[in-house]
């Protein structure tokens, strides 16, 4: 069976126009697969990021590099000034007109931002609304802007591509581009909501500042990067002073305008560098990278005084000025560990609270008030298991020491002493003892033989510091006195 094939020609009715109208479907089919395949990279580029810095980074290499755009720029609307301003773009435009904005209605953009739909310019010298980033970019020849819209319909940014030559978009391109910046727009927003989620995860609720969980994470990765670098590192750990009263007295919702008071002060003394945080109730800590303990120091006792000065309660003739006490540590002095910090300022803070409150403990008002000449004889070290101690009158011991035990039930409680008199002493315990009970204590007192000296303290004075840190002062008893004294004498150095 003979299949004959019609091939056309002239005598066949057919002509040239059959090729040419499948020439030009085929070229038709082949962009049109190219546009879905661009479109198709745009999504996964856009769906990698999740963060908006990672993001506009992918943005800036797709149209440069994916969709071979010469000119562009990202327009984003800042929620505070309500202008849409220059987010990213290409390095000559943001170079040159980086710090451009516009109003909704203002220019070709604003249109957009008002209208809601893309508008294509092919020639800028025939649009007098067109402004040429208010005179930035002169040598524009034809000009695509497209909104991003959010879920709700609102325009939140817009799409800007140009070219240098007149008539280089077709209306095609406006439909490819309204394409592209949809999936730009899921991106933005996707990205939007992610990082808000992670804002509220980091931050404390009520005082706007990151909250502990961040604290311990960047406390940690800041000081391993202060000691790659050689670099110092100080924190602050602030108290305000005897805030269960100003809850007690003035209300809860007044203790909370104090705490977010305090807050909007450390925002505004602190460099941006800096991290603020609330560590726990009263309690903030920040952390001050590159910055050497006498520098913390000196901005501890600034925050102290703006706190003294203008964090002030009022109700009519009701005044209370509000303090805090501020412990400060700084590495490498006091270790290149987290912790290690963190407890030298919790120390320094406590010695600032038994002193009085209202002031700003470190290194140095660590140390004794008084140190022997550097040409006195000092006198032998006592073989003692007590700590020496100089008794300052009316002042804080130089330094915590473990040196009384204080018997609770059973147990028997270990007392940091901060201070002590021939009649009793000062320190801080983790329970909370009675005031006006007794209770048996003991100290050890020696090396080679050691024994303990037992005696009787009845406690004058209980004080909440921390959740288990209890400030308390004590009396010794009338029949123990000649035992304390011989305790005092080992803290005092004169047994």
């Amino acid at each position: 069976m003979r299949l004959d094939i019609l091939l056309p020609n002239s005598s066949s009715g057919l002509d040239d126009n059959f090729f040419l109208t499948a020439q030009r479907e085929s070229e038709a089919l082949r962009e049109r697969l190219l546009e879905l395949y661009l479109l198709y990279a745009t999504s996964r580029t856009c769906s990698v990021a999740v963060q908006t810095n990672s993001l506009f980074v992918n943005i800036v290499d797709l149209l440069k590099n994916t969709l071979r755009v010469e000119e562009f720029c990202l327009m984003l609307r800042d929620p505070v000034s309500g202008l849409y301003e220059m987010w990213t773009a290409d390095d000559r435009v943001m170079a040159r007109a980086g710090d451009c904005s516009f109003r909704p209605g203002e220019g070709i953009s604003g249109l957009v931002v008002e209208s809601g739909e893309a508008i294509l310019v092919p020639d800028v010298t025939k649009e007098p609304r067109f402004l040429n980033y208010h005179g930035l970019l002169p040598d524009i020849g034809s000009f695509l802007s497209v909104p991003l819209v959010d879920d709700n319909g609102r325009v939140f940014g817009v799409l800007n591509i140009h070219k240098a030559s007149p008539n280089s978009f077709r209306e095609h391109d406006k439909n490819f581009f309204c394409a592209v910046a949809n999936n730009l727009a899921v991106a933005l927003e996707r990205a939007r909501i992610f990082e808000n989620a992670c804002r509220e995860a980091m931050r404390d609720e009520l005082t706007g500042l990151y909250n502990r969980r961040y604290l311990l994470e960047c406390g940690t990765r800041e000081l391993l990067k202060a000691r790659r670098a050689q670099a110092p590192m100080a924190l602050l750990l602030l108290d305000l002073d005897n805030f269960k009263e100003v809850n007690d007295l003035w209300g809860h919702a007044r203790g909370d305008e104090v705490l977010t008071g305090l807050a909007a002060l450390l925002t505004k003394n602190l460099r941006q560098s800096d991290v603020a945080a609330r560590y726990g109730g009263e309690e903030f800590v920040v952390l001050l990278p590159d910055t050497m303990g006498t520098g913390a120091h000196g901005l501890a006792e600034k925050l102290r005084a703006t706190v003294a000065g203008e964090l002030v309660l009022k109700d009519g003739d009701n005044c209370r000025t509000v303090t805090m006490t501020v412990g400060v540590a700084s590495s490498p002095e006091d270790g290149q560990d987290f912790d290690q910090l963190l407890a030298a300022a919790d120390r320094r803070l406590y010695l600032g609270k038994a002193a009085g409150r209202n002031r700003v403990v470190g290194r140095q008002q660590e140390q004794p008030a008084i140190q022997p000449a550097a040409n006195r004889r000092q006198a032998p070290r006592r073989p003692t298991a007590l700590r020496a101690l100089v008794d300052y009158p009316e002042s804080v011991l130089p330094a915590a020491v473990r040196a009384v035990d204080i018997q609770q039930g059973r147990e028997w409680k270990s007392c940091s002493l901060l201070n002590a008199s021939s009649h009793g002493f000062s320190g801080m315990v983790d329970f909370a003892p009675e005031v006006g009970a007794q209770y048996r204590c003991r100290a050890l007192s020696g090396a080679k033989k050691p024994r303990f000296l037992d005696f009787t303290v009845q406690v004058r004075h209980v004080e909440l510091l921390a959740e288990t840190r209890f400030l308390i002062g004590v009396r010794i008893g009338t029949g123990d006195a000649g035992e304390w004294q011989r305790v005092y004498a080992l803290l005092t150095g004169k047994a």
